[in-house]
């Protein structure tokens, strides 16, 4: 995709905020954090639950976090029994590595997810596998000529010599006990793989109880539809929007097959047009509430099992 000059992006960026911003229920920037913003469950101060490390936070829930590591995604999980699950890494080691072992106290990922091999999903993963014990990767195993890619695979590849790390090619099929309760089950890809990455995602469905999150990595309109044609169950409390609200992705018919109460887009400012205004038109004509990390928003969901709560605010 061709790039917009500097000033064409930033207006554009501009536009694209307001229109989530002021419909879609996220904060204006500088608003400050905001407790309580959706969800049935008492959600404690937005400050004092980032700032509790994960051994302590809101035990016996599941906690996820949508972080703010601007045009890239990266989701932390704290599983009810304890596990650290980390989905994507953003584009760079300083987006999530300072946050996992200075802020969350974490010295193990139990679970680390590649969705695709793709710079602002994979770039910080090497961070991960240098700083972090991890117990288990999943990743599509989609071949890619990326210098960054091939860096955390060899990396990867190294620890799994050494007995350090579990490699697992992610597989619609698939399912993952995380402990306490709650379980991921991988609803793509399918072998052959589709020649192109994004499609190739890997896409969790993570349960606990009667919740659920729908993890899309990058799928696009094609790979919704294979999702759907197999019969794969999408249906989701929340939806981690496909990628960063891409035009291209998140169909009418997706989006009512999934059925979500909430809809997160991680995305920062850009000069794609991310989040498409249609996506988020169709979102919320699907019923979701949308939030988005555009404006640097951290957003966290946690569940009892049952009932879950939202809460959106700034981290720093």
């Amino acid at each position: 995709m061709s790039a917009r000059s500097p000033a064409v992006a930033l207006a554009l960026g501009i536009t694209v905020a307001a229109s989530l911003l002021l419909g879609a229920g996220c904060l204006l920037p500088g608003g400050g954090p905001v407790s309580g913003d959706a969800g049935l469950l008492e959600s404690p101060p937005f400050s004092e639950l980032l700032d509790t490390a994960f051994r302590d936070e809101l035990p016996g829930r599941l906690v996820i976090y949508f972080l703010a590591t601007g045009q890239s995604d990266a989701t932390y999980i704290r599983t009810p029994g304890g596990k650290v699950v980390l989905i994507d890494t953003g584009d760079d080691p300083s987006d999530v590595v300072p946050f996992l072992r200075d802020r969350k106290k974490v010295t193990k990922i139990d679970v680390l997810v590649l969705t695709h091999p793709h710079q602002d999903h994979i770039g910080g993963a090497l961070g991960i596998l240098e700083s972090f014990d991890v117990g288990a990767l999943y990743d599509p195993g989609f071949e890619s000529t990326s210098p960054v890619y091939a860096e955390v695979l060899a990396k990867a590849l190294d620890l799994v010599e050494s007995g350090r790390l579990a490699y697992v090619t992610g597989r619609a099929g698939l399912t993952v006990d995380l402990g306490g309760g709650a379980a991921a089950r991988l609803v793509h890809p399918v072998d052959p793989l589709d020649n192109e990455a994004n499609n190739a995602s890997v896409v969790a469905r993570v349960t606990f109880g009667s919740f659920s999150a729908l993890f899309a990595g990058d799928v696009e309109a094609e790979a919704e539809m294979e999702i759907l044609d197999r019969g794969e169950d999408v249906s989701a409390t929340v939806l981690k929007v496909a990628h960063h609200g891409s035009g291209g992705s998140s169909t009418g018919e997706f989006l009512a097959a999934v059925g979500m109460d909430v809809a997160v887009i991680e995305v920062g400012p850009n000069s794609f047009g991310h989040p498409s205004p249609a996506a988020v038109a169709r979102l919320e004509s699907a019923g979701a509430e949308v939030f988005s990390t555009l404006d640097g928003s951290v957003i966290i969901v946690h569940s009892d099992g049952r009932d879950w709560g939202l809460l959106v605010g700034q981290d720093g």
